[in-house]
């Protein structure tokens, strides 16, 4: 009898040691493999812990350590500036998961014992182009007023590069939205950084001037937006062959090499007439695999004309491109779009007050295509947009955005009335729809002048006339110049810009800065920037009021609850222990 207890007890000590290995080698053999495999389970609706593909490539590209120096740290950052570090040390988490290349370090500029030390540090922050942001928080009932620099240093290779990582704010905005904002903006300025670094040269970004085009104050946000990541230049025609190419002759055999000056040309809202030389030039600046985005109207609409007068007249404007773009494979058509789904302008009611009405001359586009330009875009604004006709020939078309499936069509000339936007219109005249107003072009081009080329220019060698590309190519052709306009505003120093896609009325910023970036980055061949671009992440405020009214229960929630129920836990595993084996030794005993 006391043979086979004691054999009971030893099976019963031997699987209790054996349970107990058992789970030590788990443990252990899941340490070892989360080593070298990462997964994450994201159940955010936004997907705000999802790297993007084009993300994950590069980074298992990387063959040298890339370390981020983040300026965000500190025990006294306010609430939000906390939340902001953590999401930045999350998405360093994650670079670092994908390769063992990606290191980081969080820096204090405050942290310093003396008062010189810090002021150093401030000076050689905004020397590198990092901007001292003030923040005013309230803790316990009390102000605080704080300088903190949300921004990163990052080095590759010996090469280095400051980015600002809150995003432009404007006036208005809480703190909780900027910081949002700068979350949403996370990934795209991690990846641009390194991209930045991983090539040495950037890729050159040319606006066209010459024809009326806008002016440098007009276009100062999206060139601001593209100077940290390409090379940007104005670029006058001025009917010089060498505006876009470079010809440099082959003292070998007297050959002419032609090359782009230029990787994509930006030709924004020209308003005067191309001369068929500038035609040439811009011909064979394609021919030779250059890209270009195109910003035009096809009338002179303008909100300008309607200052003084309550009506105007809206005409064709002489800028000689029809027969180029008709030969790459689009028209613009010579009309005016009026979209039921449009933004309002403030007209003076019958009550004497200002009020929004809907001007329908300014459409408001949804994309709906799956291209990467256009793929997950937020609402656009336009002004004064015309339809676009595809042409039958052997290039590739996609349509990137149209308008909605409400809209009359007025034909050239238009007689714009500022009363049309207080007359109730007949919705039965809305009777077109999804109409093309931007479009991408791709495949091996023509040239404009081929067998008339002796018309223009001698066919001399040194010319380097190509009448067909020797590569596909793209550019994009999107039919509303104003597209890429920032809106402005006069105060004591002069003009100054407001953010590219916000509208002053009713103090929304539209996506028409991300929609033209996505569209040169593709036309540069940075399609993997596109990827990062922004997603859009809710903001789950707590409610202020009550947390400050219940704040005792909060915390007791937070820090006794998990201790309550582990407590809980371990009572049940106990008992259960208790009755199992007090059952198994009182047999024993009998």
């Amino acid at each position: 009898m006391k043979t086979t207890n004691n054999r009971k007890k030893q099976n019963i000590r031997r699987s209790n040691i054996l349970e107990i290995v058992a789970v030590v080698l788990v443990l252990f053999f899941v340490n070892v493999i989360s080593n070298y495999l990462f997964t994450r389970f994201d159940l955010t609706s936004e997907k705000r812990f999802t790297l993007s593909k084009s993300t994950k490539t590069m980074l298992k590209e990387l063959d040298e350590t890339v370390l981020f120096r983040v300026f965000l740290d500190g025990d006294d950052l306010p609430a939000e500036y906390r939340r902001f570090r953590n999401d930045i040390k999350n998405m360093l988490d994650q670079f670092h998961a994908y390769n063992r290349y990606v290191d980081y370090e969080f820096v204090n500029p405050n942290d310093f014992s003396s008062e010189e030390e810090k002021v150093q540090m401030y000076q050689g922050l905004i020397k590198k182009g990092i901007t001292p942001v003030p923040v005013s928080s309230e803790e316990d009932g009390v102000q605080k007023q704080q300088v903190v620099f949300p921004a990163m240093e990052v080095s590759y290779k010996g090469r280095e590069t400051a980015m600002q990582l809150q995003s432009a704010t404007i006036s208005g905005k809480s703190i909780d939205e900027v910081v949002n904002a700068s979350v949403e903006n996370l990934e795209y300025n991690c990846v641009a950084a390194i991209h930045r670094l991983m090539r040495p040269v950037k890729p050159r970004i040319g606006f066209l001037l010459g024809h009326g085009e806008l002016n440098t104050i007009d276009i100062y946000d999206i060139q601001r937006s593209l100077v940290e990541d390409y090379s940007v230049s104005n670029v006058p025609l001025d009917k010089n062959i060498s505006a876009l190419t470079g010809h440099v002759q082959n003292t070998r055999d007297s050959s002419i090499m032609v090359t782009n000056k230029f990787d994509v040309l930006v030709i924004p809202k020209p308003l005067t007439t191309f001369s068929d030389q500038d035609l040439y030039v811009i011909d064979q600046f394609v021919m030779y695999g250059g890209k270009i985005l195109w910003l035009l109207d096809e009338l002179d609409a303008d909100m300008d004309s309607l200052q003084d007068k309550s009506q105007t007249f809206a005409t064709r404007l002489p800028t000689n491109l029809d027969q180029m773009l008709f030969n790459y494979g689009v028209r613009i058509n010579a009309d005016l779009i009026m979209d039921y789904r449009c933004r309002g302008i403030p007209m003076m009611g019958a009550d004497n007050r200002m009020q929004l009405v809907p001007w329908y001359y300014f459409p408001t586009l949804v994309p709906n295509s799956k291209h990467p330009i256009v793929r997950n875009l937020d609402v656009l604004k336009t002004d004064f947009i015309s339809s676009i006709d595809l042409i039958d020939n052997d290039i590739d078309k996609t349509v990137l955005l149209t308008t909605s499936d409400h809209v009359h069509i007025k034909n050239a000339p238009v007689n714009i009335q500022l009363s049309d936007a207080m007359v109730q219109v007949d919705e039965q005249l809305f009777n077109r729809s999804s109409l093309p107003v931007a479009v991408l072009l791709e495949g091996t081009f023509k040239s404009l002048f081929r067998n008339r080329l002796s018309s223009y220019f001698t066919e001399l060698s040194e010319i380097g006339y190509k009448d067909q590309c020797d590569k596909p190519t793209q550019m994009i052709v999107i039919s509303d110049g104003d597209m890429i306009r920032n809106g402005t505003a006069v105060n004591e120093q002069g003009r100054y810009p407001f953010p590219l896609g916000y509208d002053r009325y009713t103090n929304v910023e539209f996506a028409n800065r991300t929609f033209l970036l996505n569209a040169i980055n593709f036309l540069a061949g940075d399609e993997g920037m596109i990827d990062a671009r922004p997603r859009n992440i809710a903001i789950r405020r707590l409610d202020a009021a009550k947390v400050k009214e219940r704040r005792v229960f909060y915390q007791f929630a937070a820090l006794g609850y998990p201790l309550i129920m582990v407590a809980l836990v371990a009572l049940g595993v106990f008992f259960v222990r208790y009755r199992r084996y007090r059952r198994t030794v009182t047999k024993a005993v009998k």
